[in-house]
């Protein structure tokens, strides 16, 4: 026993930093293999359906079998990007941006209906109630005319710009811009009462007017009239007067004959003026507003013009 030495102090101190490091590597591997101790259900396997909690970042991801044309939704469905368009909704408030790319011959906005021969129209104007056309403007086309009008006279297929699809002709309110027009007239079909003959005369439509020079012969025993009386009317809407507003009847000049002369040939004597009009369903009548007491027969002559399309 006396052979044996005590460690020094400092033998001492080097001894127990020794055991101290390896407690403290012992622990610090015992903790670490609970840490990362390896748990299988955190892993994306394939051919498994699982639902993933969090946010993964991918740089990239394909579905199996798609194309370029097809979009990814929410809930994993795919469609084509030609049916994923835009949609305006009735009162929303939105404005549209086109930007052109590099490639000029694909530039701007193409807007095509999905059936042959409908109307396809952009409106434009300034008017917030989609039931009040006024202030309203429609461009576009139909299955054969480019037309620019206002929405309020889309019924009218005279009204407006218009540009046949041939490139042929131009017209503005129905008259011909290009080609320039060649001067022609158009003889009127008229109806006329019973009582009533067209002595001589005619109406004719020229260059978007109505002429009238007719010689009316009347002769009813029971006549005995002193409201307006029709004498004839015109038969084709072509000349009968439109108006572009609220319609009107359309004065003319007429005289009348109010006795005749039993001689050979007969004679019309005592010519006075009557009131005469041209009302919008194309009725020639006189006596409206004189209204004289009309003798069983008479002799009326017309002769006067009137403007096929008219503002009021």
């Amino acid at each position: 026993m006396d052979d044996l030495e005590l460690p020094t102090e400092e033998q001492m101190q080097a001894m127990n930093e020794e055991i101290n490091k390896m407690v403290q590597e012992e622990t610090s591997q015992y903790f670490r293999a609970k840490e990362y101790k390896f748990d299988p259900s955190g892993l994306v396997t394939i051919n498994t359906q699982q639902e993933i909690t969090g946010t993964k970042i991918f740089d990239k991801f394909s579905i199996k079998d798609g194309t370029a044309n097809q979009l990814l939704q929410a809930n994993g469905d795919t469609t084509e990007v030609g049916d994923f368009l835009p949609k305006q909704y009735p009162h929303a408030f939105g404005q549209m941006i086109i930007e052109p790319n590099d490639d000029i011959r694909n530039q701007g906005l193409r807007l095509m209906k999905n059936k042959a021969n409908w109307d396809s129209f952009v409106l434009t104007g300034c008017n917030v109630d989609p039931e009040d056309r006024d202030g309203v403007w429609k461009i576009g086309s139909t299955s054969s005319q480019f037309r620019i009008q206002k929405q309020e006279d889309q019924a009218y297929d005279l009204m407006g710009l218009i540009i046949d699809f041939d490139c042929t002709s131009l017209k503005f309110n129905n008259e011909i811009i290009v080609p320039k027009p060649i001067e022609y007239s158009a003889q009127q079909v008229l109806s006329i009462g019973v009582f009533d003959f067209f002595t001589w005369g005619r109406a004719t439509l020229l260059n978007k007017r109505v002429y009238i020079s007719i010689v009316i012969t009347h002769a009813n025993p029971s006549t005995n009239s002193n409201t307006g009386y029709t004498l004839f009317s015109f038969v084709y809407d072509s000349a009968k007067p439109k108006f572009g507003g609220s319609s009107y009847n359309i004065p003319l000049s007429a005289i009348i004959y109010m006795t005749k002369q039993a001689t050979t040939p007969v004679v019309q004597l005592n010519p006075i003026p009557i009131d005469c009009h041209t009302d919008p369903d194309g009725h020639v009548k006189i006596n409206a507003q004189c209204q004289y007491s009309l003798p069983n027969d008479f002799f009326v002559h017309i002769c006067d013009s009137y403007a096929l399309y008219n503002q009021s």
